[in-house]
């Protein structure tokens, strides 16, 4: 009914500022990832780099180019390096921690450790300072993380000479 002299009438459900997930991409540095993204958006790139590397030191034969093939193998390996890095700080993101926790990539010993723990430990399940969490799992998030872990299980086997 229109009634002139009835009191306003307002929506009271709370606006959310953010939406409750949020779909991660590649290479934004914006964000939380969670552990099979940061398996398989730190893994992937970088061996493609690296598969691309070694083609390209084949192919060309760069192995008698005594200042291209330092020069490659060191870009590759910054490249490499940052996008360990970008993910990482995304991933630490997730548990609510600061992003200077990445500099532990630094240190040889401890990167394992720091790699494993943020495999390990599940990250948060609502928003926290860093924004909301990210949306589910793709199905190619998923086919990703088994290739991932086909290569390793297949490298550990031709490494220690298994099966």
């Amino acid at each position: 009914m229109n009634n002139p002299y009835a009191p306003p009438e307002s929506d009271l459900t709370p606006v959310q500022e953010h939406s409750d997930t949020y779909p991660p991409t590649w290479f934004d540095a914006r964000g939380r990832i969670g552990r099979l993204r940061y398996l398989v958006y730190a893994t992937v790139p970088s061996t493609l780099a690296v598969l691309l590397v070694l083609f390209l030191i084949g192919w060309f034969d760069l192995r008698e180019r005594p200042i291209v093939m330092p020069v490659l193998l060191i870009g590759t390996g910054v490249a490499v390096a940052a996008v360990l890095a970008l993910m990482t700080l995304r991933r630490l993101r997730d548990l609510g921690q600061p992003g200077w926790w990445a500099l532990i990539l630094l240190l040889a010993p401890i990167n394992v450790l720091l790699v494993g723990f943020l495999l390990v430990r599940p990250g948060g399940a609502g928003p926290n300072r860093y924004g909301p969490p990210p949306a589910d799992n793709t199905t190619l998030v998923a086919a990703g993380t088994w290739i991932v872990l086909v290569m390793a299980f297949t490298g550990l086997f031709r490494l220690f000479d298994i099966g």
